[in-house]
């Protein structure tokens, strides 16, 4: 009887356990409050996803941050947007401006 996993074996279970992790918190996003995501979970994971897509789009200028099959809209980017620059106390006047200096 074999009682160890090959490192394939392994990385495919740690895979398929991490894609039922993110399809659980998909479908929690789509009903957030009292059906599904609590709001508090709702900022945590996005205060998380913010840090690790800044992190990434260091190290890769071209990484998108939707995939390309994603139907975000325009409203939806600004109103994020506007919240996130809110959150940080940055005006679109100094996002410009660490934006000319960054490039």
């Amino acid at each position: 009887m074999r009682t160890f996993m090959s490192k394939f074996e392994k990385m495919t279970a740690d895979t398929q356990a991490v894609d039922a992790s993110v399809d659980g918190v998909l479908r929690a996003l789509r009903s957030p409050g009292n059906d599904g995501m609590s709001l508090e979970q709702l900022q945590a994971l996005f205060a998380e996803v913010v840090r690790a897509y800044a992190h990434l789009r260091e190290s890769d200028k071209e990484l998108a941050p939707f995939p390309s099959n994603s139907d975000v809209s325009a409203t939806e980017v600004a109103i994020a947007a506007t919240g996130i620059l809110e959150a940080a106390d940055m005006a679109a006047f100094e996002l410009g401006m660490w934006q000319t200096l960054k490039n």
